[in-house]
């Protein structure tokens, strides 16, 4: 690069920036705005009348920054002497905003992405005391109404290799490549030092950045100081595709619509490996080649919208293509809200209807788009289940894109197996399993009406449960699709009160043979769920998919469908005779129909029938039992109601049902926590006892009174191995088996394993005496399913899952998740 070369660059870059900072404070509300023009103060000085100040050793003081005469003010007024910092050489880099800032994207709600890039050589301990400075000035910012967030980034950071978690923001090279192109192609410099990215031409950096790079910086028409870099993007090997790939769509999951257009940005790029031009590297291009007023074909949010819709396009797929218009058309829209820019406003409104056009829209869809509360529930269902499978398409390409490159699964076992049970958890729709669709689109809220309807056993229609979202007169109900069915009223209820469609403003029409079933206890027991189940906000962690699935929360439904204490009549000297399991002289079971609701630990919600009476009662106790923690070591005394609830709503006695099932359960759990061995109780005509073994393990056995001991039933779970399966293995592989997955147990002896291999079933098979490395083993088992799933006919598996992998410890009472990334055995 020669100087006028390097001039006519650098005009370019410094004009383009200047465009880009007055198109984002133009958008701005006025307080951020201000904010913006005295952070680099707040960065630059570390002064205790400042904002921000911290006592000691933390980096100050931004390379180039020169305050302007509105900063010099604000720290005259201050107490502060503007020209007091006179060295030549400070350890903060640069500030850089990124995301959506100064793009057609940005709203006068956007957040505030930005980075402070800041030397390599500065130590960690004045790394982390920097960080913590930045959260204090975010919380500052926040406290003024501005929502501003600063990511503290070393210049090495891309070039380092460092690798963190994929349910953190920040997860090292797992997202390098995304993360880096993304900041290249959004990125707006706000003071500081230049980027020298920018300076090399594309053909320069796929030739050989590094070399450009080196004769950049010894050429004598530049000042090395006044430049610092992050690396290239241009050749990124498969490894970071689809680390990246898997990150995406890992935090895609929780919000699918907001992250569609990212997703499928990374599918885009991968589908064009080896031949890939990021849009970073096509921005740089723009910047420098274009001429004239093109201030759209140069926004990096308009970029990734044509990247993406090409891309779909050219597989034909029009299904998704849909989604991503919809998507781009309500980022840009809700962007308008509050915005006081005449110009800017005319200019979007302007576009939007152009593009409107050009998709052959009609007002009434259109009108349908801008108002998300006019569209149907079931629309809003039918729209969410596109998003599911396009997310899971996304997958099904990572997989792809992993066989067709012979990518090891070395690298990425481990996040691969997570990322498919967070699919599994979030999507997969299994006997009971609530699917939660709230989450995925915000205009899902509250119905006005909701009629539930049970046909007759003679009806011509589906048996079961059938909820619309009509009133039960209004002759809407007869043109629409129920929004769910299930044989389940209790099940019902919870898919309504999970999804947020019931609430106390909610009319409730109930149509049903079946008197019991009432509004006021459909509203009760929404209540319950609200606050105990919904109530737990519970945060999924990669850690937890490593684990076996648990038991977080149970509540335990009783005579809600079938009131038992309706078919007894109850004296008062009854009362005094025994419990409500088994009361009075004909030692009468209160208890009717029973349903329990479970949270686990990967966030699912379940829920289960069980028979009536006695029976349906011992089975849940068993189910209980077997949900104890896993981990659980039990030194720690703990109260099982902090984790069970129990529900009554039969119409008489309900406290005392409550109260006296609360006790059986309590009894069960001072086994496990050591103040008994064993608890007997009477249920209906039989007795039961919970028995625990040296192990600290229970089990539920039936006695019978006249009869020999051997005859006494062990009651068993349905939830867990058959017997003839559970007696092959030790006891902690039983407890941690878990129906839907496949799981493989290691125990070590000397240098053999011995391998337990569950499967979706809970059926056992016992491999002995392997020798070798498991991290092989482990990469060939996901390598033979990704590639059945890949195979199965092109079709989409929902229930596709990877393996899990655990580790006994040498007393088989313990397990732990087998790791890849931490295995020695090679």
């Amino acid at each position: 690069m020669d100087k006028s070369q390097f001039e006519y660059r650098f005009e370019r870059m410094i004009k383009f920036i200047a465009k880009q900072y007055k198109h984002a404070t133009d958008i701005m509300p006025k307080d951020s705005a201000e904010f913006l023009s005295i952070l680099p103060i707040l960065l630059h000085y570390n002064h205790k009348y400042l904002p921000g100040y911290r006592n000691g050793s933390v980096p100050h003081g931004i390379d180039m920054f020169v305050p302007n005469e509105k900063q010099r003010e604000y720290l005259r007024a201050h107490n502060i002497d503007p020209d007091e910092k006179v060295e030549t050489y400070y350890p903060i880099y640069g500030l850089y905003s990124m995301g959506s800032t100064s793009t057609i994207a940005q709203g006068p709600d956007s957040d505030l992405d930005i980075w402070v890039c800041i030397s390599k050589e500065t130590p960690d301990f004045e790394i982390n005391r920097l960080s913590e400075k930045c959260r204090f000035i975010s919380a500052y910012a926040k406290a003024l109404g501005v929502e501003l967030n600063l990511f503290v980034t070393v210049e090495d950071r891309f070039a380092n290799g460092s690798h963190g978690t994929m349910d953190t923001e920040d997860c090292g090279s797992a997202q390098s490549l995304f993360l880096l192109d993304e900041f290249y192609r959004t990125s707006m410099r706000l003071c500081g030092r230049y980027i020298a990215w920018y300076m090399i031409s594309s053909e320069d950096e796929y030739d050989d950045y590094q070399k450009a790079l080196i004769e950049f910086y010894k050429s004598d028409f530049i000042v090395r100081e006044q430049w610092f870099d992050f690396g290239s993007v241009a050749k990124c090997s498969p490894e970071e595709y689809f680390g990246s790939g898997l990150w995406l769509v890992y935090k895609g999951i929780d919000r699918p619509f907001k992250a569609l257009l990212k997703i499928l940005l990374m599918e885009a790029y991968a589908s064009e490996y080896p031949n890939t031009k990021l849009l970073s590297l096509e921005l740089k291009d723009l910047i420098f080649k274009t001429k004239g007023k093109v201030q759209l074909k140069l926004d990096p949010y308009y970029l990734m919208f044509k990247k993406v819709s090409g891309y779909l396009l050219s597989i034909g797929d029009f299904e998704r293509i849909d989604l991503v218009r919809i998507s781009f058309y309500s980022k840009i829209k809700n962007a308008l809200d509050h915005l006081t820019n005449r110009r800017a406003l005319i200019r979007r409104q302007t576009f939007l209807k152009f593009i409107t056009k050009t998709w052959k829209w009609s007002e009434s869809y259109i009108d349908t788009i801008n108002n998300p509360d006019k569209i149907s529930v079931n629309e809003s269902i039918y729209r969410v289940k596109k998003l599911f499978l396009s997310l899971l398409e996304s997958y099904k390409s990572l997989l792809r894109f992993c066989m067709d490159h012979n990518i090891e699964f070395a690298i990425t076992s481990d996040d691969a197996g997570v990322l498919s049970r967070k699919i599994y958890s979030a999507y997969e729709k299994y006997p009971g399993k609530i699917v939660i669709i709230k989450s995925a689109l915000e205009n899902i809220h509250q119905e006005k009406n909701l009629t539930l309807v049970k046909p007759s056993k003679f009806s011509l229609c589906n048996h079961g449960w059938h909820v619309f979202a009509n009133a039960q007169n209004s002759i809407e109900i007869l043109e629409s699709k129920a929004l769910y069915v299930t044989s389940s009223i209790v099940e019902m209820v919870c898919w309504v009160s999970a999804n947020g469609l019931l609430g106390d403003r909610t009319n409730l029409f109930i149509k049903s043979p079946d008197s019991s079933v009432t509004e006021e206890k459909i509203k009760a027991l929404c209540e319950d769920i609200r606050q105990f189940i919904l109530s737990a906000n519970l945060s999924v962690k990669e850690s937890d998919l490593q684990k076996p699935r648990q038991i977080i929360k149970s509540m335990v439904v009783v005579n809600f469908h079938k009131d038992a204490t309706s078919k007894f009549m109850i004296s008062t000297s009854d009362l005094e005779i025994g419990s409500a399991l088994s009361l009075g002289r004909q030692k009468m079971c209160l208890i009717g129909s029973v349903d329990v609701i479970n949270l686990n630990s990967w966030g699912e919600i379940s829920c289960n029938s069980f028979s009536d009476g006695e029976s349906g009662i011992a089975d849940v106790l068993a189910s209980l039992i077997k949900s104890q923690k896993i981990d659980d070591t039990h030194e720690e005394i703990f109260s099982p109601l902090e984790f069970i609830k129990v529900c009554s709503y039969s119409d008489s006695h309900r406290d005392l049902i409550r109260y006296d099932l609360e006790a059986v359960i309590r009894g069960i759990y001072n086994c496990i926590n050591g103040y008994d061995s064993n608890h007997v109780f009477a249920l209906g005509h039989n007795t039961y006892e919970v028995v625990s073994d040296a192990d600290n393990n229970l089990s539920l056995v039936k006695r019978f009174s006249f009869k020999a001991s051997q005859d006494d039933v062990t009651i068993l779970s349905r939830f867990g191995m058959r017997p003839e399966y559970a007696l092959q293995v030790p006891d902690v592989v039983e407890r941690s088996s878990t129906e839907g997955i496949i799981q493989y147990f290691f125990v070590k002896h000397v240098d053999i394993y011995d391998i337990y291999i569950v499967n979706e079933r809970n059926e056992v098979k016992i491999y002995r005496n392997f020798k070798g490395s498991r991290t092989a083993l482990v990469n060939e088992i996901n390598r033979f399913y990704a590639q059945e799933y890949k195979n199965e006919d092109n079709s989409l598996k929902l229930n596709f899952n990877l393996p899990q992998y655990f580790v006994l410890n040498n007393e088989m009472t313990k397990v732990k998740p087998f790791s890849i990334m931490v295995s020695q055995d090679n």
